[in-house]
């Protein structure tokens, strides 16, 4: 049998992709090796365009895009200070305000008072969606990692707060979780390398959880003095196939309750529903969220993940292992946690990662 596709074929194959199976059938031409890609289009969104590949033009959009971004340390004041012990180790607390991108932002950061010459800088980010609280996100920490050999910086995104001792230290503008973090992030160490002169500018790590460690990420890939990244069960491809579900279910009215994902619906998928922002303009947003598109900027590290989580799934910790350089190591986990404490062996590896970088003895 003889089958020939003309221009009357042509008008039914956007209404569906049943039309043009049941027509190869005929012809004796399908394959089980043979894709076809159906139509995605939800609240008028185009899916199959919007997560399409990011391109190579695209990518080098985006890092010109960093590369102009104010991040500069500006109008930078203590508004208060603290003397405490850690540990047994006195520190002195400072919260700082700064200007990033003309809005008023906040952070802490905590000098150790024994420091006899420069020490390695640990940068901080928080997860969740309800700013930092210095008593329960991070002390802790400072014990279990031994954090006092550290300068720690300790941002605030921008929309959210610092909190310490019953007092609220506000953060100016909208939030913008992952790409207006690592702003709010930058210029906060900027603050710090300014300020502090024991905080060394060539010894940096930066260490995040959930939300906090895409930004680790982010951060490493767009500045360079960044030697060391650590994560913890975050976001790696916003192109990936969780985040297609998640976008598919918020154009349809369904936020999930994850980190970061209402301010990002309200911010981009809402106005791309509406047509106030462009499909460029969209996958640009998406693409300045994706560390794993930037892999070849990744700098040494670690992540790690459960294999269970039930909040951000494991496959985004597998995109990352699937592009990372030698140097960067993905860690998974038989666990259902969402946190660092309940991942067995996690604290002694990113504790052994820290020594090598103090230069202490494990």
């Amino acid at each position: 049998m003889l089958c020939r596709f003309g221009e009357n074929v042509r008008p039914y194959l956007a209404g569906g992709v049943l039309l043009l199976v049941l027509l190869l059938a005929a012809c004796g031409e399908v394959s089980t090796d043979l894709e076809i890609e159906t139509e995605r289009i939800v609240a008028g969104v185009d899916l199959n365009q919007l997560f399409a590949p990011p391109t190579a033009q695209e990518r080098q959009q985006v890092l010109d895009e960093w590369a102009a971004r104010e991040v500069a340390a500006r109008n930078a004041q203590e508004v208060a200070r603290a003397s405490l012990e850690l540990d047994g180790t006195s520190v002195t607390l400072q919260i700082l305000h700064h200007t990033v991108q003309g809005q008023r932002h906040v952070g802490a950061v905590v000098v150790p008072d024994s420091l006899q010459g420069p020490a390695p800088v640990l940068v901080w980010l928080h997860g969740g969606d309800a700013g930092v609280r210095l008593e329960t996100d991070v002390w802790p920490l400072v014990d279990s990692l031994d954090l006092r050999r550290f300068v720690l910086v300790i941002p605030a995104f921008r929309g959210e707060a610092l909190a310490y001792q019953g007092l609220t230290f506000s953060a100016e503008g909208a939030r913008n979780p992952w790409d207006g973090d690592v702003d709010d992030a930058l210029a906060l160490l900027n603050v710090v390398l300014a300020r502090v002169p024991m905080a060394d500018a060539g010894r940096i790590v930066v260490f995040g959880m959930d939300r906090g460690a895409t930004v680790a990420l982010l951060m490493a890939v767009r500045d360079a003095r960044i030697q060391t990244a650590i994560g913890v069960a975050g976001l790696t491809d916003f192109f990936g196939a969780f985040m297609q579900q998640v976008v598919e279910e918020a154009l349809q009215g369904t936020v999930r309750p994850a980190p970061g994902l209402a301010a990002f619906s309200e911010q981009v998928l809402v106005p791309l529903r509406d047509g106030t922002l462009s499909m460029a303009e969209a996958r640009r947003a998406l693409l300045r969220r994706s560390p794993v598109w930037f892999a070849d900027r990744i700098p040494a590290g670690q992540w790690h993940h459960g294999l269970q989580d039930p909040v951000i799934p494991a496959s985004e910790a597998e995109r990352l292992a699937s592009v990372r350089p030698a140097s960067f190591q993905v860690y998974l986990y038989e666990s259902e946690a969402h946190d660092l404490i309940s991942l067995p062996g996690s604290l002694e590896r990113i504790r052994a990662l820290l020594d090598e970088l103090a230069g202490a003895n494990p």
